[in-house]
């Protein structure tokens, strides 16, 4: 057939139509980016779109790398004199490093004291307000040959940074008042956050917009990390009401739930998700070809091409073997986005990450090809 736009891609594949490929997508650290930069010596517009030509824009600088979040205008974040600063979540935070990357850690969970509903109440909740959502409007009128996923949210994580992951967890056993009073924020925030960013981007839902993005990490490598139960007694009304609000207004869902999270796949249907990202397919259960026949109909599949094991250890023959394998497990009938199953982190060879885009075309019998300077 003839080349698609990476637009109409991304709808045939959602829609489980037929495409020249299937679309594609660039997740990875800041450290691993610069390593694919300085080996490819040229930046990394010319990579991404020129040389993978990936079907997602690359914001890079978001929670998620192809959800493209409004810029941040509110009040200054307080700064210590000992290098550790406050989050949006009134939580304070350090950068912790591993040789030339870093990451961010909690050293003070804003609300770890709190003991009541009223203690919840008190605390400063970030507002809707704080956003410029016409920020992200000049990318996606720049780009309309691209798919765009807007905003993201994640209300676990989000509820765990501003009140410790233990301590929450307890709150759902113990003090459910408290752990309902904090997740009620937290939704409610991102209710209307999303709101704002669904009435900016109406007059291109539709056209190149086409979702949103939630987020909770479910699954931990051997299993859940918290029981269904807790799931449909905390997590499925503020997701539902979350989903929706994007389904009313024209647009589909992705979440984003790493781990083994299959077990609690049957209740992502029900909520309404529409495609589930990373497929990690080294966590166990996580088989490719077992989650596509189960939940094929119901879901579109976004990553599954192994950052723990394949990636970073295997040969570049062995990386074009596995995604051969997961293309041909969850590629069958469309619904599938192939990309890594999580950010790309440092110091995975670049050849087996060029070795991974280079296999999803040459599966399609393409062929991508820049000569190395």
């Amino acid at each position: 057939m003839e080349k698609l736009t990476h637009n109409q891609r991304w709808q045939n594949t959602v829609t489980r139509k037929e495409v020249d490929r299937l679309p594609t997508f660039y997740s990875a650290t800041d450290e691993f980016t610069d390593s694919l930069q300085k080996y490819l010596n040229c930046n990394l517009d010319t990579i991404l779109y020129d040389y993978f030509d990936i079907d997602y824009r690359f914001q890079g600088d978001g929670f998620e790398a192809k959800s493209w979040e409004p810029l941040y205008i509110g009040p200054e974040f307080k700064k210590y004199e000992d290098g550790t600063f406050e989050n949006i979540w009134g939580s304070r935070q350090r950068y912790a490093y591993y040789g030339n990357g870093k990451y961010t850690e909690t050293v003070e969970f804003a609300l770890a004291k709190a003991e009541t509903v009223r203690d919840i109440e008190k605390h400063l909740w970030p507002k809707v307000e704080w956003y410029d959502y016409k920020s992200i409007l000049p990318v996606i009128e720049r780009y309309p040959d691209y798919p765009f996923m807007v905003g993201y949210l994640a209300p676990g994580w989000f509820a765990w940074e501003v009140r410790g992951m233990s301590q929450f967890m307890i709150d759902c056993l113990e003090n459910k008042a408290v752990a309902e009073s904090i997740l009620n924020h937290i939704c409610d925030f991102g209710y209307e956050y999303f709101k704002k960013i669904i009435e900016t981007v109406k007059d291109y839902i539709g056209k190149n917009v086409h979702c949103i993005h939630l987020a909770d990490d479910w699954g931990t490598q051997q299993d859940l990390l918290m029981s269904p139960k807790v799931f449909d007694e905390f997590f499925a009304y503020q997701y539902r009401r979350l989903i929706d609000l994007a389904h009313s207004s024209g647009l589909k869902v992705e979440f984003h739930s790493c781990g083994s999270a299959i077990k609690i796949f049957p209740r992502f249907i029900e909520i309404g998700v529409d495609i589930m990202n990373p497929i990690q397919t080294s966590a166990r259960d996580m088989d490719p070809l077992k989650i596509k026949n189960e939940f094929g109909k119901d879901l579109c599949f976004s990553g599954g091409i192994d950052v723990q094991q394949v990636l970073p250890k295997a040969t570049v023959a062995e990386v074009k073997k596995e995604v051969f394998r997961v293309l041909d497990a969850m590629g069958n009938g469309g619904g599938y986005f192939p990309g890594p199953s999580h950010n790309i982190q440092a110091g995975t060879p670049v050849e087996n990450v060029v070795a991974m885009y280079e296999a999803i075309h040459e599966y399609f019998g393409m062929k991508i090809s820049l000569d190395k300077k």
